[in-house]
């Protein structure tokens, strides 16, 4: 009883943080808000709590382990000898640099094949149905839970550029409060739980529209109804032409703009494809299959070797940090002092407010700050190994707050990806970068606050 009502009083808190930076707190939608908590709350609780979810949830991650270790053998094939024997550890730039690259491939090889669009379109229609949130919003939410933040705007492309400033903002906080699949298999190989991360990635997409909503909630009825007009005219003209089949439903608009319950008008992914090819989420026109296989290989080693470089920079700067704090420290005689202890003091107090026991709070909350104030990978690099030596509650709590893009280093990315999409967009996304920032953490520590009461 005492851990159900901790995570109550820490989701309070968190819901009370987002209504008090609210840009509008009386534009706030209820139906949209509530049914966002509600079905993140719902899918806590089916996998994480339930029996025959906790079984399905262990089913679909012993399926996505078994995926994960067909890359051995191209890993083995490659570096053979170099490989350390089971049970020595691992040697991250040998061992897990490459299934980035593999499953940059096979997510390639899933889009060519228009497997994931029709998850995305299936998924998407049903938060815009539930939450009442336009086509936009709700199909770019969906695909963030399995591409990154670059890559699902590329998705409703032809529609970013008109989106109200809510939608736009909602865009965004989907980016960073979700992880790409290519990075969570990553994640895993790091020492998190493979089971936490699919739940946490899931559980963020409403979390995303949750927080996105209440800090900047919808005021511009006319901009979403010209979406849904976009959206309609573009659905015309493919059915006209024998385009796609539509599979996502955009919210039927009522009298005053803002989506409504009710029947719901079909609208295709629109993801910049013609009539004579199709593209993936990254926008490239594959000729087959082994075309597929092979850009999608090409776009994971580039974004193994920024993993690698920005690892490799950041922990190094972390220790040159550390090394100056030692010796200002030391004329204090705090000479032992680090970077990371001072982010767990700062952020103890938050880990502390979601469910994690004091004794664990400033330890748990270096890793978070780690997390917001350089990235994700760093966090999970040092979280890990000494996840063994927190109590099961503290690292499922920990490992759903790590689950996120939310940090400022990401704020670049978003900027780059999502300006490029919207050039006329570009000094707002600019404008909205560190609330959206602040978004995705919230998201990501409900997520949490919730897995700390449904395990604790």
């Amino acid at each position: 009883m005492i851990d159900l009502l901790w995570g109550l009083g820490g989701m309070a808190g968190l819901l009370l943080i987002a209504v008090a930076l609210s840009s509008n707190r009386r534009a706030i939608r209820l139906r949209t808000v509530l049914g966002a908590f509600a079905l993140q709350l719902g899918l806590g609780a089916l996998v994480l709590y339930w029996g025959p979810g906790q079984w399905a949830l262990q089913k679909v991650s012993a399926g996505f382990q078994a995926v994960i270790d067909t890359s051995g053998e191209g890993i083995s094939f490659l570096f053979g000898g170099l490989l350390p024997a089971e049970g020595e550890g691992a040697i991250f730039a040998l061992q897990v640099l490459p299934v980035i690259v593999f499953f940059a491939s096979l997510t390639a090889v899933l889009y060519h094949w228009r497997i994931l669009p029709k998850v995305v379109q299936w998924l998407g229609g049903g938060l815009g149905k539930l939450l009442g949130t336009s086509y936009g919003e709700s199909v770019n939410a969906a695909a963030n839970i399995f591409v990154g933040q670059t890559e699902a705007p590329l998705v409703i492309r032809p529609y970013v550029e008109g989106l109200s400033r809510s939608g736009l903002f909602a865009v965004m906080v989907g980016g960073l409060s979700t992880v790409a699949g290519s990075v969570l298999v990553g994640y895993s190989l790091l020492g998190a739980p493979l089971e936490y991360l699919i739940a946490a990635s899931f559980m963020a997409a409403p979390g995303a529209l949750l927080m996105a909503k209440i800090l900047v909630p919808e005021t511009d009825p006319e901009a979403v109804a010209r979406e849904a007009e976009l959206v309609a005219a573009t659905n015309r003209s493919r059915g006209a032409t024998g385009g796609g089949a539509s599979a996502v439903a955009a919210p039927e608009e009522s009298a005053d703009g803002l989506a409504q319950d009710g029947p719901a008008q079909d609208g295709p992914v629109q993801d910049g494809t013609d009539q004579d090819g199709e593209e993936d989420a990254g926008g490239t026109r594959y000729a087959n299959v082994i075309d597929a296989a092979a850009g999608g290989a090409s776009d994971g080693l580039r974004l193994a070797l920024n993993v690698g470089a920005m690892l490799l920079a950041f922990i190094s700067l972390i220790a040159l940090i550390n090394l100056l704090i030692g010796v200002v420290g030391g004329w204090f005689g705090a000479g032992d002092l680090t970077f990371e202890q001072i982010l767990g003091w700062v952020f103890a107090p938050i880990m502390a407010m979601i469910g994690v026991p004091w004794s664990e709070a400033v330890a748990a909350g270096s890793f978070v700050g780690q997390k917001v104030v350089v990235n994700e990978f760093v966090a999970f690099a040092g979280f890990g190994p000494q996840i063994e030596s927190f109590s099961p509650k503290t690292a499922a709590i920990t490992s759903f707050a790590l689950t996120g893009f939310a940090n400022l280093s990401s704020l670049g990315i978003l900027l780059g990806g999502l300006g490029g999409i919207a050039p006329s967009r570009r000094s707002e996304i600019a404008q909205l970068g560190l609330k959206a920032i602040l978004a995705g953490t919230l998201a990501n520590l409900m997520s949490a606050t919730i897995a700390g009461i449904m395990i604790g």
